[in-house]
């Protein structure tokens, strides 16, 4: 299965970029979402934070809300990106 790039964390963990599937990424948490790509200065969106404010949570905390942390894992080796290189 050719997974996508979590836009917060950066490793290949979302199965599906269809909207109406709800797909969050198990290493950081972030659920995926267009817009919230397209604007990521912004706070819109299902997650309740700009993705630009996850990216940097994810930096230090290793998830995109700091409240998450229990609900993470550590990538998986398939879903790393120097395995992902087209």
């Amino acid at each position: 299965m050719n997974r996508l790039q979590c836009p917060c964390c950066g490793f290949y963990t979302i199965e599906s970029e269809n909207e109406v599937i709800v797909d969050i990424c198990d290493v950081c948490f972030w659920q995926y979402d267009v817009i919230a790509q397209e604007r990521p200065n912004k706070n819109i969106g299902a997650n309740h934070i700009p993705l630009n404010q996850a990216r940097e949570n994810y930096k230090l905390y290793g998830v995109c809300k700091k409240e998450f942390r229990d609900l993470v894992r550590a990538p998986l080796e398939e879903e790393l990106p120097e395995n992902n290189m087209v």
